[in-house]
């Protein structure tokens, strides 16, 4: 199988490739794309864009959830689509594109499980009792031979993944065999573990069934389980990329394999249904981290003992057991036990609880909230008294927008243009004087208490201690947020992953006041990652810093972003805009434009951002 691909800037020609392999993917990331694509040129290109499979006689194209989208013959694709020769793919609105010259398809070899007989079988090793394929099919089946594999980054893991941005934990996961069965179970890891779409709870033991998607991380890379002695749901290939020796030593996935899963963005914005729990027999249904609790949830906010839902008769009721942080109803917290209605959303940390519509059945619905936080601002305005005079000014007028789950978002304008008063309205630390912000659905004021445990804030300023060490200042933080009683160990491991997120492992028992400007930064950002926030809001974080930290400081939020948080920052600088999925343009407390950063050149008529934040700059007569 071949095919030939013209790569096309500007309806000029540039270059023609040849390809015969299997995959071929597109982006922006060296290390794990084959036609890679300048960021200072194609902005809208995401690091891992979209992919180009030869198999099945077919080519297909598929997009990997990049946030610009991909498309064939002018048509946004929604998951994968057949392409054919002449087709002209273009990787986001205005994005660089690739036209098929020539395309040769073969009937590839079809190598299955049940035939052991065909030359390069997928099983030669007896052993192999189950498989860990790469859904992105760009690496070699990793084998199962024994009963426990571990799975992460470490080095000493039987599946090791080499990934640069963090999105997996250096001891992830651990998939282990028991009474004929395979579970795999979370190992309290930073940005969780997928079983087909869907997060496992922490420590909880995770039965998988043949053909299983496993992703390790949002956004990291997925693994479809195929047990031997079952027929799996579709052919592989061999590949190249991951070698497992013989002797039992562990192999090495090289980089991130892209989430290449169809339904992401149609389920983006939903809420995850985690559970669905029935009372049966009980009156009585716990809830908390502890693993004997009939709704176990993880997150070291919630405590072992968090709650309780009773049942008496026709009355369902909750109870809080003395909780670190609280169950809330409507935005109030519970104090004592009380009756709970079928319309009523319990707020549990970042989970929504409620009692499903079955009178005859009853039953507990619990839904997860992480990585699908959407902020919607509706007609807010903020006004003050005007000091210098009579009446009123605005500092906020009539602004509405959406932020969708995990986007990195820029809010830039001049000096007073409202950046910050917009910021602290999305989060809370200042109320509009009218309109709305909903988080979820939620009016956020009405909800303060409960929704604040899921956002993270960093000011422009630094309020660490300067004489504690890097450790020791999150050590505190941990103490002072988490549940009271989480375990050394939970606190060990969770300092640990936001070391290894922010860059700072090296650091750990260094003062604070003998870091530089950029590490106290990572340092203040590692304190609100404490928590696992789902939305951080960053004032002017990279202020006063030189143009290399600053680069490596936005590429971190990037990184943080893609691995399924929502990051929202106040910004003068202009070199790094093209990281942001989307930017808000404000003047004079109005919203000029909300967008890609690419559309924002085009709507307000600047060759560059330098050129647009200038024209911001400029005096009222002379600006846009």
């Amino acid at each position: 199988m071949k095919i030939v691909l013209v790569i096309e800037n500007d309806d000029t020609q540039t270059s023609e490739r040849e390809f015969s392999q299997e995959t071929i993917r597109i982006g922006r990331d060296p290390q794990n794309c084959e036609i890679v694509f300048e960021q200072t040129a194609f902005p809208m290109v995401s690091r891992r864009h979209a992919e180009i499979n030869l198999t099945e006689n077919k080519c297909l194209l598929v997009d990997l959830n990049s946030s610009y989208g991909t498309y064939l013959d002018g048509n946004r694709i929604q998951n994968s689509i057949e392409i054919k020769q002449n087709s002209v793919v273009q990787f986001g609105t205005n994005g660089a594109k690739v036209r098929v010259k020539y395309l040769e398809i073969a009937v590839p070899q079809q190598v299955n499980y049940s035939q052991p007989n065909q030359s390069q079988p997928l099983h030669q090793n007896q052993n192999a009792v189950a498989v860990l394929q790469s859904v992105a099919g760009n690496i070699a089946p990793f084998e199962i031979k024994k009963d426990a594999i571990r799975l992460g980054r470490a080095t000493d893991n039987d599946l090791i993944i080499k990934s640069d941005d963090g999105v997996v934990s250096r001891n992830h996961a651990e998939i282990h065999r028991q009474n004929g069965d395979f579970a795999i179970v979370d190992n309290g890891s930073f940005n969780g573990t997928y079983v087909n779409e869907k997060r496992i709870v922490a420590q909880h033991p995770q039965t998988l069934s043949n053909g299983d998607a496993i992703q390790l991380g949002h956004g990291g890379p997925i693994f479809r389980f195929i047990a031997q002695n079952k027929s799996p749901q579709q052919n592989f290939a061999p590949a190249q990329s991951l070698q497992q020796e013989e002797n039992g030593s562990p192999a090495t996935l090289m980089g991130s394999t892209a989430f290449t899963d169809v339904k992401s963005a149609q389920n983006k914005t939903q809420p995850q249904l985690l559970m669905h729990v029935p009372f049966g027999g009980k009156t009585v249904l716990t809830i908390g981290r502890a693993a004997d609790n009939d709704i176990r949830i993880d997150g070291l906010q919630i405590s072992n003992r968090h709650a309780q839902i009773n049942k008496n008769g026709g009355t369902i009721n909750i109870e809080d057991l003395n909780s670190t942080n609280g169950v809330f109803i409507a935005g109030e917290k519970i104090t004592t036990r009380r009756t709970l209605t079928q319309s009523e959303i319990l707020q549990i940390g970042p989970f929504q609880l409620c009692l499903d519509k079955n009178f005859q059945n009853p039953a507990v619905l619990v839904f997860d909230t992480r990585s699908k936080t959407r902020i919607d601002a509706v007609h807010v305005t903020k006004e003050v008294k005007n000091r210098s005079g009579g009446g009123t000014i605005k500092l906020l007028d009539d602004i509405s927008l959406t932020i969708q789950p995990n986007e990195f978002v820029g809010l830039l304008g001049p000096s007073g243009a409202g950046k910050s008063t917009l910021m602290d309205a999305l989060n809370g630390m200042r109320p509009a004087s009218a309109g709305n912000i909903l988080i979820n659905n939620l009016d956020l004021f009405a909800n303060l208490d409960a929704l604040k445990q899921s956002i993270g804030y960093v000011p422009q300023d630094d309020i660490i201690h300067r004489e504690l060490t890097v450790y020791r200042t999150l050590y505190y933080i941990a103490k002072l947020r988490l549940s009271g009683d989480v375990s050394g160990a939970e606190i060990e491991q969770i300092i640990s992953e936001v070391l290894d997120v922010t860059g700072l492992v090296e650091r750990r028992d260094v003062l604070i006041s003998q870091l530089s400007g950029g590490q106290r930064k990572r340092v203040s950002i590692a304190v609100e990652l404490i928590t696992k926030p789902s939305v951080i809001f960053l004032d002017e974080p990279t202020s006063g810093l030189d143009p290399a930290t600053e680069d490596k400081i936005m590429k971190l939020f990037r990184r943080i972003a893609e691995s399924g948080r929502t990051v929202i920052l106040t910004t003068h600088a202009m070199e790094n805009v093209a990281l942001f999925d989307k930017i808000v343009v404000l003047m004079r407390g109005k919203l000029v434009f909300y967008g890609a950063p690419q559309e924002a050149l085009k709507h307000l008529v600047a060759k560059s951002f330098k050129e647009l934040y200038d024209k911001l700059e400029a005096p009222i007569e002379t600006r846009l």
